[in-house]
Parts: structure tokens; sequence; C-alpha cells
């Protein structure tokens, strides 16, 4: 019988790999299941097919294979990284989707900016009231600036670029609006 950590751990290998499909999402679920954000046992058998549905990982495993995923983001932020940890609430993983943000190891699509923008957006600042040097302060100006960018940026090009511009923007305006409301930053 293979192991959840075996099973996880192939799929990390196929996504690495570049492997499209739903390689990704069924490894982010995986990954979700593991961490305190997790939804319900239910959820799970509707999302993932069968021989997945009842894999559970430990929390040591789905660290583990989280911290290799933003190792490798750090690197190389393609969006199919960047969503598999997408759901964990990690601090890894926030703190990653920040750092590629704010300081890009290479020009971003705007598909990993909506991406990294998604967890930076839902994780950030909470971490940022809990723990005000949770980031940096010269890393969030950086984040802050590249936000309000993309606040604005243009609604052109393809229907896929058109979409993930539109979900940039929606991402970067509530990443702002939340720091704002938590007294993060001012208008």
């Amino acid at each position: 019988m293979t192991s959840g950590k075996d099973i996880a751990t192939d799929l990390l290998r196929r996504l690495l790999a570049g492997e499209r499909g739903q390689v990704g999402l069924h490894l982010s679920m995986l990954l979700e299941k593991a961490y305190p954000v997790a939804a319900s046992d239910e959820t799970y058998r509707q999302i993932l097919p069968p021989e997945l549905a009842d894999i559970h990982l430990s929390a040591e495993t789905a660290k583990e294979i989280t911290a290799l995923i933003c190792t490798e983001i750090s690197r190389n932020p393609r969006e199919s990284l960047i969503s598999a940890v997408s759901f964990t609430g990690a601090e890894v993983a926030t703190k990653t989707a920040a750092n590629v943000l704010a300081n890009p190891p290479r020009p971003l699509t705007m598909g990993e900016y909506a991406s990294a923008l998604s967890i930076v957006g839902k994780y950030l600042p909470g971490e940022l009231s809990e723990q005000p040097e949770f980031l940096p302060k010269a890393e969030l100006e950086r984040l802050i600036q590249v936000a309000k960018q993309l606040k604005n940026v243009a609604e052109t090009g393809t229907v896929a670029e058109r979409s993930a511009r539109i979900t940039a923007k929606h991402h970067a305006a509530g990443l702002l609006e939340s720091l704002r409301s938590r007294g993060i930053i001012e208008n």
C-alpha cells in the first residue's frame, strides 16, 4: 500500500516536472487538509478523485512539501506552484508569495501576480496584525507599491490575459483595503 507521503511526493515530482492538469489542484487539496484551515472531509471528497479523497498527510509531511514548493517558488514562481500552496495558510507560503511579489527573481506573468496576490491578500494582513515584524519594512513597502501598480493595470489582451489582469487587480485592491482597514497602511 502506498502512503500519503509517497502519493504527495509523487504529485510534487510531477508538478515540478511541469505536468499540467489536475496535479497541482490535487496536491493543493492534500496539503490544505493537513493544515488548520482545512474544510470538512466531505468537501475534499467532492473535489479529489476517489483514490485521493481519503489520503491524509501528517502535519510534518505537509510542512516539508510546502517548504520544498516554496523553495522552488523563490527560484521560479510558476503559477501552478504558487497555487499548490495557496490554501495552506502556512507562514512560509505567505512569506514566499510576498517576497516573490516584492523581489521577483524574474519578470512575473499576470497569472503569477494574481496567484501570489491571492495568498498575500488572504493571509498577510492577519499575520501583520499578530506579528508586525512578519515582513521586513522595506519588503512590505515594495509589496504595497506593486499592489498599487497592479490595482490599476489595464484589462487588455486575450481572454486569458484579461482574466489574469482582472484577478490581479481584484486581489491587489483587496490586499490594500485589508491593510488599510487594519491600520497597517494609511490611505
